[in-house]
């Protein structure tokens, strides 16, 4: 994606050279042949030329919209993703269940951040003065002073509640606090991966040397017999999650399991979507239409306007065969969100963003750099 308040000359001379050096010279020829040679059969009436550049001004706008269209749904889709990710991991720290074994937790290699501290602390965040908290009319008299006792015997006993909870070794659920599971810190490397392995399925590129970091080597094996890679991860964590649950039947759990599905039904919707515009191309015949009528347009126009402007003809041509051809590259590059071109969805750089993310949720101190820009390019 072109970022940055300058547009690079490399990528405008990519959108619109060639085509405009041709139509240039062209026009120079016209105009050497009318001024010249005295060949006036060359020089047409202006008016068929200015509509027609009309008519094409119309389509290159509709086109031009729908492609843009594209680009911003593509966009809005990765956007849902970004926070549909944090969702999910935020759900799979909070709601899987404790393992059987204690030794699943490894709190050392697991460390949770500050902030989940001071969220499940029971203590109160707040020391209290010492006024009797009652709120007072303008003479000073209390009004509803009874309320203070009630909310400090009510916090009290919620204090008392929740400390009971913690201390309660059969309470199926584990607090945030108390370290990270194996099967919650494989499922969060999950989100990670899919999102990874969306980036390259949309590109048609090889998932797997983005995948190593966040899979065993028997999951990775196991993928690599699937087609579809990020629908085969969905449905790897789907799976795992159902084995999760089922140590811990009961209602709760079934709650539990049921949000967390939520979430993997609305990444594969997201999937959906996206495959949906990467394999849904704009009709052929809004593509190539537009591109000849340009060009039909800018051969005329020399010969429309030579007897007024003389030599002046390439440099006029020059502007607007520009502006023309800029607007049908613009459009034809925009309505393919997924190409890793210029005008690309930043998918790498998203991506970046939901590992460094997820990755701090899971309380780890080394992670990467957001990705920059490089030449007003982020990819």
């Amino acid at each position: 994606m072109i970022v940055g308040g300058k547009l690079s000359w490399r990528i405008v001379l990519r959108y619109t050279g060639r085509p405009v050096v041709i139509h240039v010279l062209l026009a120079t020829c016209v105009a050497l042949a009318y001024q010249e040679f005295d060949v006036t059969f060359l020089a047409v009436p202006a008016l068929p030329v200015t509509v027609l550049a009309a008519t094409i001004g119309i389509l290159l706008t509709f086109r031009n919209n729908s492609a843009y269209d594209r680009w911003w749904e593509a966009r809005t889709l990765w956007g849902s993703l970004v926070n549909t990710s944090r969702t999910f991991a935020r759900q799979v720290l909070t709601l899987l269940p404790i393992p059987e074994g204690a030794a699943q937790v490894n709190t050392s290699s697991s460390p949770t951040t500050p902030l989940m501290r001071t969220a499940v602390e029971p203590k109160p965040a707040v020391t209290l003065g010492a006024s009797d908290g009652a709120v007072r009319d303008r003479f000073g008299k209390a009004r509803g002073a009874y309320l203070y006792t009630l909310m400090r015997s009510t916090h009290t006993a919620e204090v008392k509640h929740a400390e009971d909870v913690v201390d309660d070794p059969s309470r199926p659920f584990r607090a945030p606090w108390e370290g990270i599971t194996s099967d919650a810190r494989e499922l969060v490397y999950a989100q990670i991966g899919f999102v990874n392995a969306l980036r390259h399925h949309l590109r048609r590129q090889d998932p797997f040397p983005s995948l190593e970091p966040f899979f065993r080597p028997a999951v990775l094996e196991a993928l690599r017999e699937e087609q579809n890679v990020p629908t085969a991860i969905l449905m790897w964590a789907s799976a795992r999650l159902r084995r999760v649950f089922a140590e811990t039947p009961g209602p709760e759990a079934m709650l539990r399991l049921t949000i967390l599905d939520g979430s993997l039904r609305e990444l594969m919707n997201i999937l959906g979507a996206c495959e949906r515009i990467k394999n849904t191309t704009i009709p052929l015949q809004y593509d190539v239409l537009p591109r000849a009528m340009v060009r039909a347009y800018l051969v005329l126009l020399p010969l429309g306007v030579v007897s007024e402007l003389g030599m002046l003809t390439p440099l006029v041509t020059a502007v607007i065969a520009f502006l023309f051809i800029a607007m049908d590259a613009v459009g034809r590059d925009v309505e393919a969100p997924f190409e890793d071109g210029y005008s690309d969805t930043p998918m790498t750089a998203l991506c970046r963003t939901i590992e460094i993310n997820l990755r701090q949720m899971l309380g780890e101190k080394e992670l990467p750099p957001p990705l920059q820009p490089e030449d007003g390019l982020l990819y």
